[in-house]
């Protein structure tokens, strides 16, 4: 960490020295040096090991941890880096990088440390402010994953046609295996790259690997996949039609890997939980508290239409945004909260440098916007408070839900980095109401 600091310093040095005009054109090149000196001083572990890259807005983390699983199960000693989780081949850990891929210093570190622990695959969420700042520069990803795409990080990337772009970096160098979503809108730009293989899954007919029947329940699903000739039956413990998907995608890669069909059944059987997604935080209360890391229009809407759809109480949602990033989605993100709630408390995330009143003035517009039924609506800016008011209204029955954050461990604030972690946060409020 040492070199990491002197090379940041040195960067935020020039960029003091040079006027925006001047330091802008330089970053690219600098980012691809900081990569290749990264990689240099830690022995280019990634040439010694087999890479999964999972990218896409929505679904990384959960399936790059099922395609782990079934790796594992398969007898392989896996390496992961995940948003969640990160595994060395010898331990997991939560990420405590506070990125889903982090500076290129601390990567190549993980991935010496892989090496040594005779890692031989590694399953990697890839962000596209990675991809575009070439953070996994010289890492050959063997099989490249598309999940989906759908809005998000248009503050950085500007349009969802550069978006796509900077995804589609994971895809151009010719990989061993490509699989993309068939069901996804973006399917076409994507199964376009060059690949040895191509595997497309989804519930459309036209998916080489498909979901051909599904029982979804609010304990998990049972699924019957078939992955071209072959069916495959999995009882999955995670619910969710989008996990059902998330499974089907994992499964899908592990088909193209030529993965026993046995080993990708235990292997996703074997999943209890993803931390952080979809997770249950149950101190022995008479209603159903979930914390989800879903944050984009897409996620939060599947997320809130699950749970609806196995509710028999009421929906209690704490809802937020991110300052500094992206403000179209603000809106939104109320409104969908208001749409599936009985009870929305609008609250700060990680404003980060914004003014979070600003952000918060975004989402309730959003909430007050829904006319068609009553909601109650409170605006509570100290995120514990609000956690705390959320679990004080629920009763027997209801089901309270706390997307945004999911088991990170951190918030980004004006002040900079401070300790968080949600479901810590909210064990901690439902014990003093339990007491």
């Amino acid at each position: 960490m040492g070199a990491y600091k002197t090379y940041a310093n040195l960067k935020e040095k020039i960029k003091g020295w040079l006027p925006p005009s001047l330091y802008k054109p330089l970053l690219n090149p600098f980012h691809w040096c900081e990569t290749f000196a990264a990689s240099a001083l830690y022995g280019f572990p990634a040439r010694k090991m087999k890479f999964i890259g999972v990218t896409g807005t929505n679904g990384k983390t959960t399936t790059s941890l099922m395609i782990a699983h079934i790796l594992k199960q398969a007898g392989h000693t896996v390496g992961v880096n995940s948003t969640a989780e990160i595994w060395d081949g010898k331990e997991t850990r939560t990420n405590d990088f506070a990125l889903t891929t982090t500076n290129p210093f601390q990567m190549q570190k993980l991935l010496k440390t892989m090496v040594k622990n005779n890692v031989d695959y590694v399953v990697m969420e890839v962000a596209s402010h990675a991809l575009s700042q070439h953070r996994v520069w010289g890492i050959k990803f063997e099989s490249s994953v598309m999940t989906n795409l759908t809005r998000d990080h248009l503050d950085y990337h500007g349009t969802m046609e550069k978006y796509a772009a900077a995804k589609g970096k994971l895809f151009s160098n010719f990989p061993n295996l490509i699989v993309t979503n068939r069901d996804d809108d973006w399917y076409e730009f994507f199964s376009d790259f060059d690949a040895q293989q191509h595997i497309s899954y989804g519930t459309s007919k036209d998916a080489n690997c498909r979901i051909k029947k599904a029982s979804l329940s609010s304990r998990g699903s049972k699924i019957t996949m078939q992955l071209e000739d072959y069916e495959l039956k999995v009882k999955l413990a995670i619910p969710g039609q989008y996990n059902a998907i998330n499974a089907l995608c994992a499964a899908s890669v592990a088909y193209g890997l030529e993965i026993k069909l046995e080993d990708i059944k235990s292997g996703l059987e074997s999943i209890l939980e993803i931390p952080g997604r979809m997770q249950l935080i149950d101190m022995g209360q008479d209603f159903v508290v979930v914390v989800d890391h879903a944050h984009t229009e897409d996620a939060v809407d599947n997320l809130l239409q699950t749970l609806r759809a196995t509710l028999k109480g009421r929906m209690i949602t704490l809802i937020a945004a991110d300052g500094d990033r992206d403000p179209g989605k603000r809106e939104p993100l109320g409104k969908l909260a208001a749409q599936y709630s009985e009870m929305v408390v609008v609250t700060d995330q990680e404003p980060y440098t914004e003014d979070p009143e600003n952000v918060r003035k975004a989402v309730l517009k959003g909430v007050e916007s829904v006319t068609d039924k009553a909601v109650v609506v409170k605006d509570i800016p100290d995120r514990r408070e609000a956690i705390a008011t959320v679990l004080k209204f629920a009763k027997k029955g209801d089901v309270v839900v706390i997307p945004g954050l999911g088991n990170q461990l951190t918030r980004g604030m004006k002040t900079g980095k401070i300790d968080w972690h949600e479901p810590d946060v909210v064990r901690e409020e439902l014990q003093k109401i339990l007491a």
